[in-house]
């Protein structure tokens, strides 16, 4: 019972989200061969994150049916506040330790995380950035691409080939993961008119599309290891190809909470401790 309700807390709260966030721009790292980024850094990937989860759910009103998710914010909006205050504070105490340019980039991506969420584009009726299907994903899927690769490289020099690489494999490997959950979503959104690429396209063909995006992964994987022939690194992508297929398979058979949550967003974790337990031996 209280091992469940830790993890319903991890979970829910957007702890373990944050975690996978701080993980994939260590990630990003290791790969590109560049020395950690600071504290502060960390910290600010850490609270941006837990703000605009905790933000999101601790307004949500509709989800799947029977979601836990939903049922434990609608009875912790205390928690989902203090984590407000408490990702805000992260991004404060981050801002003294930043350089002028890293302003910029922050503006950058918060401006397109307002977009996302808030409806201040120009258009009528639907106006937020997440009401259009295919500018959704694609646009979420480039927002942790940028926040989890370019921001973390920012500061150094590095190899500007090997950099592409990296930031075309995740954007693939986050697209399939945002599909994944825009598959779950497919009826809420299919009632709300938002026209998601599995609302469009049907949960067949969504499905479909993940195979073909996560074979793109590994195709990019390849050329990036005939460029650069680090062995080790490739199998932990192909490994962690390999699991993310296992996962989609599950989630044609559950809707759980938790299979999404630490099963798909797992797969970003999961990702990085490959690529950090492979590095050891480099």
């Amino acid at each position: 019972m209280y091992l469940k309700k830790l993890l319903e807390f991890i979970l829910f709260s957007s702890i373990f989200i944050a975690a996978c966030a701080v993980a994939f721009c260590i990630e990003t790292n290791i790969l590109l061969g560049l020395p950690l980024n600071s504290f502060s850094f960390y910290c600010f990937v850490f609270g941006a994150t837990l703000l605009q989860y905790n933000l999101h759910y601790s307004t949500k009103k509709v989800a799947v049916k029977n979601s836990e998710r939903l049922r434990w914010s609608l009875n912790n909006k205390r928690i989902h506040n203090l984590l407000l205050v408490i990702g805000v504070g992260l991004i404060v105490f981050s801002f003294f330790h930043f350089q002028l340019k890293h302003f910029f980039i922050l503006a950058l991506l918060g401006a397109i995380s307002f977009l996302y969420s808030f409806p201040f584009l120009p258009f009528p009726k639907r106006r937020r950035i997440k009401d259009y299907g295919f500018l959704k994903i694609v646009t979420l899927s480039l927002l942790w691409t940028l926040v989890t690769v370019w921001f973390p490289a920012n500061s150094f020099v590095f190899d500007r080939w090997l950099f592409t690489f990296i930031f075309i494999k995740r954007f693939l490997f986050m697209f399939v993961l945002c599909l994944l959950f825009d598959l779950r979503d497919i009826e809420i959104d299919r009632h709300e008119k938002i026209h998601t690429l599995p609302v469009l396209l049907g949960k067949k063909t969504s499905y479909v599309l993940s195979y073909i995006m996560l074979v793109l992964f590994l195709l990019v994987t390849l050329v990036q290891y005939s460029y650069q022939p680090q062995l080790a690194f490739f199998i932990a992508m192909v490994i962690s190809a390999i699991v993310t297929f296992g996962i989609i398979e599950r989630t044609k058979r559950t809707n759980s909470d938790f299979i999404y949550l630490a099963g798909i967003d797992g797969m970003m974790l999961l990702q990085a401790l490959l690529v950090y337990l492979f590095s050891l031996n480099l």
